[in-house]
């Protein structure tokens, strides 16, 4: 089977969450796309607004429609308050597949000009392979500057206006694959979603209508 991992706050989960995986689902042929609400995430020190139940509850809502996906609680909160590091999840995840499974993470451009700052993002990378979606103005140039120490982006093995695959290597001869989906143009924020709904603003074109009505039945974001 392939399988991506697809991490994130879904706070809440929104349409272009949902279009950056079904990109992903057709053009890399993945079987299932596991979404996985984040616990307590390292980069972000205020957290989440809405619980990690609610946000559990709005990602099975929003992806109902969607066979292939699949909500999961592989990131759920650890104990303490422990922060969730996306390698530790990553590798448990791999342990539990077939040896034949191929394992993608899939991220967005923004999450990925981040990586250096990830937990051990060197060993990370080569973990499984990455799907990359991209946003309006993301170049080459800023993904390889995003690249851990010393990891090189080698050869291009399929380019289309659809898909690029590259080859990434480190100075040990380890090799993965990058894929990026160069044309997804999804500037939704959840912040700017949060921000609209404490305002009493309209936000239905960017959610689903479920997890809207979710969001007001439990009075989420708003002030």
């Amino acid at each position: 089977m392939r399988i991506a991992f697809f991490g994130g706050t879904f706070d809440p989960p929104h349409c272009g969450h949902l279009k950056i995986a079904q990109a992903a689902t057709q053009r890399l042929h993945l079987d299932r796309v596991l979404f996985a609400p984040v616990g307590h995430q390292p980069l972000k020190l205020h957290g989440s607004s809405a619980s990690f139940e609610d946000r559990m509850a709005m990602v099975k809502l929003a992806i109902a429609p969607f066979p292939a996906f699949e909500a999961s609680e592989l990131d759920a909160p650890l104990p303490g308050r422990r922060p969730n590091y996306t390698i530790d999840t990553l590798l448990r995840l791999k342990a539990s597949l077939h040896p034949h499974d191929d394992l993608f993470c899939l991220i967005g451009a923004d999450s990925f000009l981040t990586l250096k700052d990830w937990q051990r993002a060197a060993e990370l990378i080569f973990v499984c392979n990455f799907i990359v979606a991209a946003r309006p103005g993301f170049t080459l140039d800023q993904m390889d500057r995003a690249l851990p120490c010393n990891i090189q982006r080698q050869t291009i093995l399929q380019q289309s206006k659809e898909l690029i695959r590259f080859c990434l290597r480190n100075p040990q001869g380890k090799q993965t694959e990058l894929n990026l989906l160069p044309d997804i143009h999804e500037e939704i924020s959840a912040t700017a979603i949060r921000a609209a709904i404490a305002a009493g603003q309209p936000t239905s074109p960017l959610l689903p209508q479920s997890v809207l009505a979710y969001i007001y039945q439990r009075g989420l974001y708003q002030s």
